[in-house]
């Protein structure tokens, strides 16, 4: 989590050599009217078209698209830049890109289309429709597991499955196979429990479609839904774009330079393999506003479609709002109205899609860098408040903050360690008696809104709208009001911490199963090791651990919090979902 918010600042970037010396100036971002002119797009198109050029000369993006549509209305669309560096192929509004985890929209439609026709029941367990499905949990008196609660993402299941995401070894049989994997794998959290967000679920509900139709998901979806919107450049798998050329290499940054990422169709395909362009992103944005119809064709009913906007398990300690496949946000506007979005990834390419169905209102953009997965949704979300005001007229007023005093054992009862997505928190009174907390170097003091939630400030740094929430035995981060970070509290039990140290050291992470695909593996290097009481898996992505038994590890906060990775004590090999990580001294 980065908790330095950009500034909107003039940079001035001077490049010095032997020879030389030039000073490279960013224009002076645009000048927000007192009040915009009603339907007077050009504040929003100048703040849109000042943003993405900041971000592409921040962070060297080989390219970017964005459309911002009111109605049957494209208010602007642009793209900018290079599809492919290395055979030097220039974006257009017709470059397909990988929308990533997007895709889940299209399945949860497809999903609330089987629940209109009467076909799936969104609160029966799953297997009903999947009789062989299996998972091991830990939690007998868990709900079951349901449509609603995965399309919801509060199913409580692992994050992936357990096949390599490139392993087509059983092509069109490879979502059945994908559930399959799970007989290996732990729920992370009771059914219901809290948010958790799964790629695997949407995968399941993927292949409920191929059980239900009877047809594979990527061919069905592609005749019955992408192309009766009108998206005629979509679809699952590649070898349904017309022109390979047109899909945009996605890159990652090394230094300055942008390194090309290895292409390929994720067997994932339910939850995030979706290739797509602006102009059918422009179609799909309108089949929205248009309340499921499309020239007259009522692909979804209204009152259907209507139910995926409205938010299924949010509470006080479980505050991320989804309806059936969008996240929804309903602070960032006055009246509380209500927007809907998805961002995703793929392979280097970040996308996302951002509505206001009362208003016809849309934002989409996407650009073929890792770079751009951050700062994208809170850009889309902030352009689309500006579009909002622009038609409606209305300003989100901001209250300022009315702080109170908290009795001192209240504050005592939140210090602590606490996990936060592959780092440690640390919650402390100081000797005058007030909450901070310190994270990755930056001590932060928390000022009180009420006994349990508190704003994040610094007395040098802005750091955004931060607040912290403590919940019973974790503690909740919410970045403007969009993203929650659930950090539960760190204490590790002595005992099993013995029973690991043994098995410390230096590992390889090898795939877990054998396939043609993975012949050549390479493995990746990893540590497991505790320093300053801390349990830590280094990878590329570090992991807080929780031993919570003498053969098994939790992983703490992050995109796998609750997943479990199990110890053979035979061999000293750790098994995680599709990896086995293997003692280097075996």
């Amino acid at each position: 989590m980065n908790l330095n918010k950009n500034k909107k600042t003039i940079i001035f970037v001077v490049v010095l050599s032997v020879l030389s010396v030039t000073l490279v100036v960013i224009p002076y971002p645009p000048i927000r009217p007192v009040k915009i002119s009603i339907d007077d797009y050009t504040y929003a198109i100048d703040f849109t078209e000042y943003e993405l050029k900041s971000l592409q000369r921040k962070h060297n993006l080989p390219s970017f698209g964005v459309s911002l549509l009111d109605g049957e209305e494209i208010v602007y669309q642009s793209a900018v830049g290079m599809s492919n560096l290395e055979e030097n192929i220039v974006t257009n509004n017709q470059t397909v890109f990988k929308a990533g985890s997007i895709s889940k929209l299209f399945t949860a439609i497809e999903i609330m289309r089987l629940y209109e026709e009467g076909l799936v029941d969104l609160d029966a367990p799953i297997e009903t429709y999947l009789p062989d499905f299996s998972i091991n949990t830990r939690f007998n008196d868990s709900d079951p597991i349901t449509i609603r609660n995965i399309l919801a993402h509060r199913s409580g299941l692992p994050r992936n499955g357990n096949i390599p995401l490139w392993t087509w070894d059983n092509e069109t049989h490879i979502l059945r196979d994908l559930v399959a994997s799970l007989e290996e794998s732990h729920v992370a959290f009771p059914a219901n429990y809290r948010y958790k967000y799964s790629n695997i679920g949407y995968n399941i509900l993927g292949r409920i479609i191929e059980v239900v139709r009877g047809d594979w998901f990527a061919f069905y979806m592609r005749d019955s839904l992408l192309l009766p919107i009108g998206m005629n450049s979509s679809g699952f798998l590649a070898q349904d774009i017309i022109g390979q050329s047109r899909i945009a290499v996605g890159y990652y940054k090394d230094g300055k330079n942008n390194i090309p990422i290895n292409q390929y169709d994720l067997i994932t395909l339910a939850s995030g393999n979706l290739y797509t362009t602006l102009e059918d992103m422009n179609a799909f944005a309108r089949f929205i506003f248009n309340k499921g119809n499309v020239n007259g064709h009522q692909i979804i009913n209204e009152t259907t479609l209507s139910l995926m906007f409205q938010d299924q398990y949010s509470t006080f300690s479980d505050p991320q709002q989804i309806g059936a496949g969008f996240f929804l946000d309903n602070f960032m506007l006055p009246e509380n109205e209500q927007m809907v979005f998805h961002a995703g990834t793929n392979q280097g390419t970040a996308s996302i899609i951002a509505l206001i169905p009362e208003q016809k209102l849309g934002v989409i953009l996407y650009s073929n860098s890792e770079e751009f997965v951050d700062p994208s949704k809170s850009l889309a979300l902030e352009i689309l408040s500006i579009m909002h005001e622009t038609k409606t007229g209305l300003k989100k007023q901001i209250d300022d903050y009315e702080f109170h005093e908290v009795d001192s054992t209240i504050l005592q009862s939140y210090v602590g360690k606490y996990a936060i997505e592959g780092d440690i928190a640390e919650i402390y009174l100081t000797s005058a008696g007030n909450l901070k907390i310190s994270y990755q170097g930056a001590n932060m003091d928390l000022d009180p809104l009420n006994d349990s939630t508190f704003v994040a400030s610094h007395w040098f740094l802005n750091v955004g709208d931060i607040k912290v929430k403590f919940v019973e035995d974790y503690m909740i981060v919410t970045i403007e009001n969009v993203a929650h970070i659930i950090c539960p509290s760190y204490e590790i039990n002595e005992e099993y911490m013995a029973s690991w140290l043994p098995f410390l050291g230096d590992y390889e992470a090898w795939q877990r199963h054998y396939s043609v695909y993975t012949a050549n593996e390479i493995p990746y290097n990893v540590v497991l090791k505790v320093e300053d009481d801390i349990f830590t898996l280094i990878w590329p992505t570090n992991f807080i651990l929780e031993p919570i038994s003498q053969t098994e590890l939790m992983i703490l906060s992050g995109p796998f919090d609750g997943e479990i990775m199990q110890l053979d004590l035979a061999s000293g090999a750790i098994y995680w979902q599709n990896r086995v990580f293997i003692p280097v001294n075996s």
